[in-house]
């Protein structure tokens, strides 16, 4: 097999049903500090002072360092946390890191300079009103997937409707999308779905918020440290992580849909580390007509055990000489381009 061959199969395999899954990869192109090793720098620091005299929290927090000490990763070193003192520490200081990473970067992200643009500009050209919706499916809680998809000209819907202070609802935030037409003859109307990308932001995001027990969108605290009365909707890694999605099933629905859809699964920067959206997307590759392809810097996660139970499936990743690796059906391939990166590999291949 050529590499052309492969170039070819990658783009038959994203004219199916697409759904891209993405990670902290596509963030850390524009910023280290997006990555999770930063944030659990972070929270080493600023942890251990805010829960002084809570003999529970520092018990568990010890249990979290001890974990860590292994070589367990952050995650799963998580586990540790049961304190509802401690969990909504970590929320409160998830949040105070991002803003502060993303405030940061915020005149870079305005100019346009987010490598994943070059693919969400390809993708937008596989829009028509019979395809009219691609699904994003990310763990990240910044808004670089957002700033992107509008320097891409592309309309995306995350499940929100609303003024500033938008309200959470799928099926009301899908009717802003419906176009009318009329027919020639008859003056009667008819709808069809503007292309657009259905974004699911599982985990939470910067600009969510919790207030009297309901979930809103406020793109204009998104970069506040703390929001008086308000919580920020994030979930945190750990099994309290579980607790919280089960407990806001929702906005899990639309992306449970969606992945019951897809024919083709495309990961960018994804470190096969969410348990929630890996088992079930793992279960669709395995079966017969469903197609995967990574883009990743480093097979990371539980990528090369899943790479071994499904040769099928195209993986791309840096070979750290200037170029990148394809593992496809058992084979490995070098090239010398670094295709590992999002905008290369979009604008090399597509």
């Amino acid at each position: 097999m050529e590499i052309n061959d492969i170039y070819q199969e990658i783009q038959e395999r994203l004219n199916k049903r697409l759904i891209l899954v993405i990670g902290t990869g596509s963030s850390i192109s524009v910023d280290y500090d997006f990555s999770m090793s930063s944030l659990e720098r972070h929270l080493k620091n600023v942890i251990p002072s805010l829960i002084k005299h809570d003999k529970e929290a520092e018990k568990e927090w010890a249990l979290v360092l001890n974990n860590l000490s292994k070589n367990i990763d952050f995650e799963n070193s998580l586990n540790a946390v049961k304190s509802q003192f401690l969990l909504d520490c970590i929320i409160l200081e998830t949040g105070k890191h991002v803003s502060k990473v993303s405030y940061a970067n915020i005149s870079k992200i305005s100019r346009g300079e987010i490598p994943i643009i070059e693919l969400f500009n390809k993708l937008k050209n596989l829009f028509s009103f019979s395809n009219p919706i691609i699904d994003i499916i990310t763990p990240n809680y910044d808004l670089v997937i957002e700033n992107a998809l509008s320097f891409s000209g592309i309309d995306y819907n995350d499940g929100f409707y609303g003024g500033i202070q938008k309200k959470f609802d799928w099926i009301e935030s899908e009717q802003l999308f419906n176009r009318f037409f009329k027919y020639n003859k008859t003056q009667k109307t008819y709808s069809k779905v503007a292309p657009h990308m259905k974004l699911h932001k599982v985990h939470g995001s910067m600009n969510y918020f919790i207030h009297n027990d309901n979930v809103f969108r406020n793109d204009s605290l998104s970069y506040l440290d703390e929001v008086i009365d308000y919580e920020r909707f994030i979930i945190t890694p750990g099994e309290t992580k579980h607790k919280r999605i089960v407990e806001n099933r929702q906005f899990y629905s639309e992306m449970d849909k969606a992945i019951e859809s897809g024919q083709t699964f495309l990961f960018v920067g994804y470190g096969f580390n969410d348990i929630d959206i890996d088992k079930k997307i793992c279960q669709k590759i395995n079966l017969k007509n469903h197609k995967a392809i990574i883009v990743t810097k480093d097979l990371i996660g539980n990528a090369s055990e899943i790479l071994k139970d499904n040769s099928d499936i195209i993986a791309i990743y840096d070979n750290y000489k200037g170029g990148a690796s394809i593992s496809y059906n058992k084979e490995t391939f070098y090239i010398d381009k670094p295709i590992w990166q999002v905008d290369k590999f979009a604008n090399e291949i597509l």
